[in-house]
């Protein structure tokens, strides 16, 4: 089975709904379960549209946002719009924090980042903000515990037989047999959202998609400029696609 096309994830996703109790992690208590996370990376319309998915089959989760990605931002009103809506909906949103940010911060100094940055998306959408994942943290060789939140690297949901991610678009262990596991104890599932498409394609396809959309975007923003739109057309896509065609758009 293709489990990052649409119809891969939600069967997924199911299945796992009917083995055990699925549930975002602000709600962990100890309880046996799937605490359902994910980690937004790249775009935050990726994990809007995931979402959707979700909501579809009844199923709440936690998205991690960075505050300081470099491919997004989360104050920008289109992201401000989605991130309120999925808070509404009832779905976790929660900070992504990224240490490698602040070199020469110690421990304490950190915590007073991480605190900062969860009040920014606070003030996105309108509720608290106490749920914390860290970015790339195996890259970095660091899993450090910020005191006062909940922590998608606490040990007793974070150690190899608790915990399965999707990351490099691959599972190290089948996710079906993995999550049946939740019916007896807490085990946590990490989801990317951009690795998820209609099809399921494989990378660069995730890739592709996000450079198309802020393709779009930036195009969309220039349209007011006329001496733009005499030298790029009806399309930069179009354009791009004539200068670079290897790129295919």
């Amino acid at each position: 089975m293709n489990y990052f096309s649409d119809d891969g994830v939600k069967a997924l996703l199911g299945r796992a709904a009917e083995l055990a109790l699925l549930f975002p992690l602000r709600d962990w208590r100890g309880q046996p379960g799937i605490i359902l996370r994910h980690d937004v990376d790249l775009d935050v319309q990726a994990a809007y549209d995931f979402s959707r998915l979700l909501a579809d089959i009844d199923i709440r989760s936690t998205f991690f946002f960075l505050v300081t990605a470099e491919t997004y931002n989360v104050n920008c009103l289109p992201a401000r719009r989605m991130l309120r809506q999925m808070a509404e909906d009832d779905f976790e949103v929660a900070l992504h924090f990224d240490p490698q940010v602040y070199p020469k911060a110690d421990e304490a100094a950190l915590a007073r980042h991480a605190r900062d940055e969860g009040d920014i998306l606070a003030d996105i959408i309108g509720q608290g903000v106490n749920s914390v994942s860290l970015h790339n943290p195996s890259v970095h060789g660091s899993f450090m515990l910020l005191d006062g939140w909940n922590n998608a690297y606490d040990p007793a949901i974070f150690a190899p037989d608790r915990y399965l991610s999707d990351s490099r678009m691959q599972f190290r262990s089948d996710p079906m047999d993995f999550v049946a596991q939740g019916a007896s104890r807490t085990v946590q599932l990490l989801l990317h959202p951009l690795h998820y498409t209609q099809d399921g394609g494989r990378y660069p396809v995730p890739m592709l998609n996000y450079l198309e959309r802020q393709t779009r975007m930036v195009d969309t923003m220039f349209r007011v400029n006329s001496e733009y739109q005499e030298r790029v057309g009806d399309s930069l896509l179009e354009s791009l696609s004539q200068s670079l065609p290897q790129w295919k758009l």
